[in-house]
Order: C-alpha cells, then sequence, then structure tokens
C-alpha cells in the first residue's frame, strides 16, 4: 500500500490523448489499491461537509441500526476523485477534467471504519463536446472479502485544455 490515496496498482500505461480515447472504450482504465478507511479520514469527511456534531443533529446518525460505524456513501463518492487523479491515464499536458455528469450511483453494500475497498475503473463512452470531449467511466468500488460491490457509479467528465477556454 502507499501513502497516497488509491495508488496504483502495477504500474501505469501509457498516456491516452483525449482525441484517440474512444479506441480504448470497454476496457479496464485501472485498478487502485486497496485502501483503509480509518476513523479520523470519516471524522475530516464529516467536519469537510458540516455532518458532525458541531453543525448538525448526530442523534439520529449515533442511533442507525446499521451502526455508528458505518461509512457515508457521499465519502465513498469522493474518493473516486484521488482513485481517479491518481491513476487514470486519459489526459495530455495542459488538459483538466469538469465534472460533467453522475449517473446510476448506488450503494450495493454497507462499509464500515477499517474496511478496505478499491476502484475498478472501465472506460464506458468518449464523445465530442464543442468545448472538449466528453469521457465517461464505469466505476465499481469492491468491498474486500465482500461479494457486493459498496459503489457503482458512471461519472462524466468534460476533458478540456487551456487552450479551450
Amino acid at each position: 500500500m502507499t501513502d497516497i490515496a488509491f495508488g496504483m496498482r502495477g504500474k501505469m500505461r501509457p498516456q491516452i490523448q483525449p482525441a484517440e480515447a474512444h479506441a480504448h472504450v470497454g476496457e479496464e482504465l485501472f485498478t487502485t489499491d486497496w485502501l483503509v478507511l480509518p476513523r479520523s479520514r470519516v471524522e475530516q469527511f464529516r467536519v469537510g461537509t458540516f455532518a458532525n456534531e458541531d453543525d448538525a443533529d448526530m442523534d439520529q446518525c449515533l442511533t442507525n441500526p446499521v451502526g455508528d460505524e458505518n461509512v457515508d456513501g457521499f465519502m465513498l463518492v469522493s474518493l473516486l476523485l484521488p482513485a481517479h487523479f491518481n491513476n487514470n491515464p486519459i489526459g495530455e499536458p495542459g488538459s483538466f477534467g469538469l465534472n460533467y455528469a453522475l449517473e446510476n450511483v448506488r450503494f450495493p453494500a454497507p462499509v464500515f471504519l477499517g474496511n478496505r475497498v478499491r476502484v475498478v475503473c472501465t472506460l464506458t463512452n468518449v464523445a465530442e463536446h464543442s468545448k472538449g470531449v466528453l469521457v465517461t467511466t464505469h466505476n465499481v468500488m469492491e468491498l474486500e472479502n465482500s461479494e457486493r460491490p459498496c459503489l457503482v457509479a458512471d461519472w462524466t467528465v468534460l476533458v478540456r485544455t487551456v487552450n479551450s477556454l
């Protein structure tokens, strides 16, 4: 495991230019290393989203029948960001991605403190856009020792370059 969230398992594949990404539709882009979800990170997320005792009534969370060590699904969604930042091979110097759509988000299995998760990302669509290239990935966050994933989501990013602004 690395010190960076969701470091790459194995070697990074060569960079894929956004204009050429359509040739890779259907391919797995990356699988991350396993990441442990410690209490400290969950608490930081709660503070950052105002879902903590100082900003929200947490009584319902603490009496949740699933347990108070359940990791919030929105935290799992937010973990897609470092997974892609650290592993997605689509891009070129001077390019950047803008969130365009997040669809079909599901949470099939609960995650608890101390569990390990990883992301498997598959390229599902590439489409030209007047301001760049729309890149859609299917993301499955696997939960170690579980037959069901803990997150499934289709994420579309508009890849632009500084010159396209």
